[in-house]
């Protein structure tokens, strides 16, 4: 197993900020859905208010369209959301990174294609199992990577700019591969590649309660 769900976890706790211990005996799903309910409009406390329709909006609209993408499902055209900014952005970003990595053929294919960009020292320490900060990645560096369409539909929904859109992606990259190769080269990558769908299908299955 790798180290992703907690990496996710630590990106929800800290989107939650002040509410982070009321979600904290709640586990992955639980913070998750206070990150969610709160980006949404949605109580994450009881069952019956999770109810969300397909024209959903804010950022349980982005998500869901991102999902929707990785299905092959055709996306809704979400409403604009209240101003997102700060930590909760890093939640923003997390589908659109997974959907991106498993688009690419899964952990391996990312890592070539992040080489291939020209991340060769990066994607190295990253990979590395050594002590230390992960090299960071400057948001230019990364531009080229992801769908401009997709970035520019995060930015509207969230009222964030386009390049703190990228300044996120950049942010939460080197932790997610870091967490999904835990034991270096030499971790299994049906094992991270399954634990990226894992949390796709938490966040995917909040979203259609």
């Amino acid at each position: 197993m790798t180290n992703l769900a907690n990496i996710v976890e630590i990106l929800a706790k800290q989107a939650l900020g002040g509410q982070q211990q009321q979600q904290n005996n709640q586990g992955l799903g639980g913070l998750l859905g206070g990150v969610l309910g709160q980006l949404t409009g949605q109580s994450s406390n009881t069952q019956g208010n999770r109810q969300q329709s397909n024209q959903s909006a804010g950022l349980g609209g982005i998500l869901g369209s991102v999902l929707g993408q990785l299905g092959g499902r055709s996306t809704t055209n979400v409403g604009s959301a209240s101003g997102g900014s700060g930590k909760a952005i890093l939640i923003a970003v997390l589908p659109i990174v997974l959907a991106w990595i498993q688009k690419n053929g899964g952990i391996e294919g990312a890592l070539s294609k992040l080489k291939n960009a020209g991340l060769n020292r990066q994607v190295d320490d990253w990979v590395d199992t050594g002590p230390g900060e992960n090299l960071p990645v400057d948001p230019n560096q990364v531009q080229s990577l992801f769908d401009d369409q997709d970035i520019e539909q995060v930015a509207e929904q969230t009222a964030t700019p386009k390049q703190d859109v990228y300044g996120a992606i950049a942010g939460v990259l080197p932790q997610i591969i870091d967490a999904l190769t835990p034991d270096g080269p030499k971790t299994n990558q049906q094992e991270a590649n399954n634990d990226i769908q894992d949390v796709l299908n938490l966040v995917s299955g909040f979203l259609r309660r």
